[in-house]
């Protein structure tokens, strides 16, 4: 007995976009004058007198480039992203409203930085979920250890005033309300869950502005040596990691903020509601384990105390390497030792 075998042809479903089709020519037009603007622009860069450019750029969006990876692993929707934040990026040639004497070097030293806020936001509004960063007990526990880490490395207590006491006190309370429910089994209700969302956001508000301006604000990278060199890298990719996640805690604070066209109206308190809605959801009911409390606890510490004596990396670098690392610190503990609590 033979058995034939039947052969099936794959059907290949062409797909035309009418848009395209009718548009195409106009926007290999426009491709080709970008490309060419493009082109002019590196040319300027290097014929220019001034330092145009700064190796800077490239950590920040190498950092961007990373974590949209980690977000998304298709690599066309990251290219899209690019392209689009580079089409867009453009607009930072345009004059300025006050702009009376036009200096197009000016405008290309600020064109890579607008490029970036485009990809940032670009981002943002892609993941929209995804960026809005999930947080457990754990995780506050990090972050109220790294502010009472980032006051005492400020110096506040040695310039004590109405500012900095307020500061100190408040970040104190909530940080001891964070370390009890870190080591006790208080059920987070959903007022606990809502002021510890609400606490984190403005922690890392606080951490990022300080951040941006510190590293702002160093030399440029080719302007140091290998050391310096490697660590402002590490600043700026960090900075480019976390960049996403700086702006959306903005906006999750900044939607309780009145403003011109709102204050506290009826539309502004539905918005704040819903607001309300992210913050909860976003904060696990899951209690941690304790164990992992005190190897938070221990860890943190550990790292903090000996930054703080010994001065090895600048206070930000060294809190958001704790953010960054400890939940795959704990992530390692969980494989080596998968022990579930009683």
């Amino acid at each position: 007995m033979t058995e034939r075998k039947k052969t099936i042809k794959k059907k290949t479903i062409k797909v035309e976009l009418p848009f395209y089709k009718k548009w195409s020519t106009y926007f290999y037009i426009l491709g080709f004058f970008l490309l060419m603007f493009l082109i002019y622009i590196i040319y300027r860069v290097q014929v220019s007198e001034r330092k145009l450019f700064t190796l800077s750029f490239i950590p920040l969006l190498l950092g961007i480039i990373y974590e949209n990876k980690r977000l998304s692993t298709d690599w066309k929707i990251i290219a899209l992203k690019i392209l689009g934040s580079l089409i867009l990026s453009f607009f930072a040639f345009l004059p300025g409203k006050h702009e009376r004497n036009y200096n197009f070097e000016s405008h290309i030293e600020a064109w890579p930085f607008t490029f970036l806020a485009f990809f940032i936001l670009i981002s943002v509004i892609f993941h929209d979920k995804k960026v809005v960063p999930k947080l457990t007990e754990g995780i506050t526990l990090i972050q109220s250890i790294s502010i009472i880490y980032w006051i005492f490395d400020y110096n506040f207590f040695e310039n004590l005033n109405l500012f900095s006491l307020s500061l100190i006190s408040i970040s104190f309370l909530i940080s001891f309300y964070s370390l009890i429910h870190a080591f006790t089994y208080i059920p987070l209700s959903r007022n606990h869950r809502l002021f510890l969302s609400i606490w984190s956001s403005m922690i890392m508000i606080i951490f990022a502005t300080e951040h941006i301006f510190s590293v702002f604000n160093s030399q440029n990278i080719e302007d140091t040596d290998a050391v310096n060199g490697s660590i402002l890298t590490l600043e700026y990719f960090i900075l480019g990691i976390s960049s996403m996640y700086i702006l959306q805690n903005f906006l999750m604070v900044a939607e309780y903020l009145p403003s011109r066209n709102r204050f506290y109206d009826k539309t502004h308190m539905n918005d704040i509601k819903a607001m309300n809605k992210t913050h909860i959801e976003r904060y696990s009911e899951k209690q941690v384990m304790k164990f992992d409390s005190f190897l938070c606890l221990l860890y943190c510490s550990s790292f903090y105390f000996i930054n703080y004596k010994y001065q090895i990396i600048y206070r930000q670098t060294a809190i958001w390497i704790i953010i960054l690392t400890l939940p795959y610190f704990i992530y390692l503990r969980e494989k080596i030792y998968p022990e579930n609590e009683t």
